[in-house]
């Protein structure tokens, strides 16, 4: 439906016009009509719409551009190798607590014996902090309606076509010379996993493969082991085909951070014209959305990068940046606020009146997620807006201590048919006996006669990392038969939370406690 929500408008726009008091007018085609100052006349079709009159922070919706969701119930893992020198060396981790039954098995398990509870709750923990696009979606045994987050990677813009090329694991440099490379042609993008590591290890080769791919629209994730020369060989790459675009590096410091004992040198990447934009990553190692990881980025700014990026450059990693990174395949859809781009907003208390809206965004905390619309349409929030946002089909739950409201079943959908705690007590099901959950899972998808394509095929999810050593079990399509699939990873940055951040005694993500208290 037609909706007007009044606020502190964050617009974001190429002018970073922050408009007190403005208004944000949400067409029922779950586009945005229009972005004005309240004392305006509204636009054509509105003298009736609803108004919200929110009194807090109205922006883009929050966008992560680099998870790996299928991972995203599981806690941190407290790895015994760390540091590691690059991305090979942890996955083959065999010492307890090691990658394939701390991670591997727990998430094949739930993936494929749970999958819409788990893409539900994962969906859910991505919207608590204001999220509205991530990327990262897992393989599916069959396409998946009923999403409560837009899917980066599945997306279909503009005009129903798929635009986004995604590869978390290395590509053949054949591949990327004559594939990849080729479909980079100015309408697509490819965000890629480039030499994550520490600086001087072997994964800097990775980055010397993708020498052909080095055109407009190439999103490189992670980039640890890049130097500042290396960051100005790709910008001037990318310039050089288009003087016009820059390339974009996805930063996910606390994934560094907890990994390998250093970051991005995203100062360097920044003073050579690419764009920054943040990514959470997984659970095992990362943040629980880019709400918390934009907190890890304002502490290693201040700390380690000497105050580089003001306030508006950090929040613009979780908004206009992404954006504009996406951009090259779908136009001006997302990150900003302007009349024609997509509703994807949340609204957020402004906790903090005496600061600058953007100072706002950074300190604000799950309790201060008020309302999240996606495509126009109200999905999580206070009981009172999502009300008033004609949100419908909702359950309650309790978040920091607050009461909110989800809108996770979607009726017509297949894969959203749960309620809330109906996707509590699937996960849980399977976590009290993860061997006859695998079985029940297996049996059906071998019972299943026709093509994995199929609409009413079983659903599966399959993770986009690599399994590590399962050992035999997984060649006889069985599990460990003492598999533990711990609690699920909370909502919120809780006390369990912190405790394992201090316990592994990196001073670089010590900081990030102090926002939350």
């Amino acid at each position: 439906m037609a909706l007007v929500l009044r606020g502190t408008v964050l617009t974001f726009d190429a002018d970073h016009r922050v408009l007190d008091p403005g208004a944000v007018y949400v067409g029922d085609d779950g586009r945005l009509a229009a972005v004005r100052g309240a004392e305006q006349r509204p636009p054509a079709g509105f003298a009736n719409a609803p108004v919200l009159d929110t009194g807090a922070l109205v922006l883009p919706g929050l966008i992560d551009l680099h998870n790996h969701i299928a991972y995203n119930t599981l806690p941190l893992w407290e790895a015994p190798g760390v540091p590691y020198a690059h991305h090979d060396r942890w996955v083959d981790e065999r010492h307890p607590p090691d990658y394939a039954t701390s991670i591997t098995w727990p998430a094949k398990v739930l993936g494929q014996a749970a999958p819409a509870a788990l893409l539900a709750y994962v969906a859910v923990k991505a919207l608590v902090g204001g999220t509205t696009a991530i990327q990262g979606a897992p393989v599916t045994s069959r396409p998946v309606d009923g999403r409560l987050l837009r899917l980066i990677d599945h997306e279909k813009l503009p005009a129903g076509t798929d635009r986004v090329l995604t590869a978390a694991l290395q590509l053949d440099a054949e591949v990327l010379r004559t594939d990849r490379a080729a479909k980079l042609d100015g309408t697509r993008v490819l965000i890629y996993h480039v030499a994550e590591g520490k600086p001087g290890s072997v994964v800097h080769r990775e980055f010397e493969e993708l020498e052909p791919c080095l055109r407009p629209g190439l999103i490189g994730v992670h980039a640890t082991a890049l130097t500042p020369q290396d960051f100005g060989h790709w910008q001037h790459a990318v310039t050089g085909v288009n003087s016009a675009e820059r390339g974009t590096v996805v930063w996910s410091p606390l994934s560094n951070y907890w990994l390998y004992h250093t970051t991005t040198d995203v100062v360097a990447a920044h003073q050579q014209g690419l764009r920054i934009a943040l990514g959470s990553d997984w659970s095992p190692s990362g943040t629980k959305h880019v709400l918390g990881e934009l907190k890890v980025a304002d502490a290693v700014n201040q700390h380690r990068f000497d105050g580089h990026f003001n306030d508006r450059e950090l929040c613009d990693m979780v908004t206009a940046n992404p954006g504009d990174a996406l951009a090259t395949a779908w136009g001006p859809q997302v990150g900003r606020l302007r009349q024609g781009g997509l509703a994807d907003l949340l609204v957020l208390e402004r906790h903090a009146p005496r600061l600058d809206p953007y100072r706002n965004l950074i300190t604000a905390t799950e309790r201060h997620v008020r309302l999240v619309l996606v495509d126009g349409r109200p999905r999580y929030g206070t009981p009172a807006l999502m009300k008033a946002a004609g949100a419908t089909h909702t359950s309650a739950l309790t978040v920091a201590g607050l009461a909110r409201t989800v809108a996770v079943r979607q009726p017509g959908s297949a894969d959203a048919e749960l309620e809330w705690p109906g996707v509590l007590r699937a996960l849980a099901k399977v976590r009290r006996d993860p061997v006859a959950a695998w079985r029940s899972a297996q049996d059906a998808l071998a019972s299943w006669g026709g093509p994995l394509d199929d609409p009413e095929a079983p659903l599966a999810l399959f993770g986009d990392l690599p399994e590590g050593d399962v050992g035999a079990f997984a060649a006889a399509g069985e599990v460990p038969p003492d598999l533990v699939v711990p609690p699920l990873d909370g909502l919120v940055h809780d006390a369990r939370y912190f405790a394992a951040v201090a316990r592994s005694a990196v001073p670089e993500l010590q900081f990030l406690a102090e926002y939350y208290r």
